[in-house]
């Protein structure tokens, strides 16, 4: 669901709470600024609201700036030319995205819609450049990030290519679980359902049901109404790295 024109981002929207400085500092490409950096930046940088459901950014459009979330979640994801979507990443608070094109110059490469009620900083580009001009160990932190983000597209391309879809699910069930005491969970603060699940790791919703009806068989994993409990972490781990699962019997006959 779209509200608005191509673009919703408002910038006569001025930010000016104290909460702001911690959340920008919380970022890396920022930690390293001086007092000075942070108050001209935050002169600058523009906070704006957006309801759940509503697109923040379109694919294709011009790059507004560089986007910090204060609060909700936001789905960065492609769409194709019959209404597909792919997933490829989702930013909780703390996390920033649309890094890529104020280097390049060129279009959003992906689209951004809130997943909960969501606030976002938003740092224009031209702002972001004259910052990198003055303090250019911003583009060095920028370059690590951009980098760490290169590893995780590629350790996707290769999950497409060599998983099957039951292991991409172990996988994702791995990363998006929060620990609670022994066992990580997934749990519904995390505002995912089965059909982003699907939208993540390339397949149908029924499929991706399929695949949580077997892990719970199995006693992998127990749902408690949307909370999904990894009962059997090991075992998970098995299932996405099955080279764990072959070198065990070595190392416990190492250990006798």
């Amino acid at each position: 669901m779209y509200f608005g024109g191509s673009s919703a981002i408002d910038f006569r929207v001025k930010m000016t709470s104290c909460k702001s400085l911690d959340t920008l500092a919380s970022v890396p490409c920022f930690a390293a600024l001086d007092a000075e950096a942070m108050r001209w930046l935050l002169d600058r940088v523009r906070e704006q609201s957006f309801a759940k459901g509503e697109v923040i950014i379109l694919e294709g459009d011009p790059c507004p700036g560089l986007f910090v979330v204060r609060s909700g979640a936001v789905k960065l994801y492609r769409s194709s030319t019959e209404g597909e979507e792919q997933i490829v990443r989702i930013v909780r608070s703390g996390g920033c995205f649309e890094c890529a094109p104020i280097f390049d110059r060129g279009p959003n490469p992906v689209s951004a819609q809130a997943l909960e009620p969501t606030t976002v900083y938003i740092t224009p580009a031209s702002a972001f450049e004259s910052l990198v001009d003055t303090h250019p160990q911003v583009a060095l932190h920028v370059a690590r990030i951009l980098a760490m983000r290169l590893r995780s597209l590629l350790n996707m391309v290769e999950d497409f290519s060599f998983k099957r879809v039951f292991s991409r699910v172990s996988k994702l069930l791995l990363q998006m679980g929060e620990r609670e005491g022994q066992a990580p969970t997934v749990s519904p603060a995390y505002p995912v359902s089965q059909q982003h699940l699907a939208c993540i790791v390339g397949c149908s919703r029924q499929v991706v049901n399929s695949c949580l009806r077997k892990l719970v068989k199995d006693g992998i994993i127990r749902m408690e109404g949307r909370r999904i409990i990894v009962v059997k972490p090991d075992r998970l781990n098995e299932l996405v790295y099955p080279e764990i699962a072959r070198k065990r019997p070595l190392d416990q006959s190492n250990r006798t």
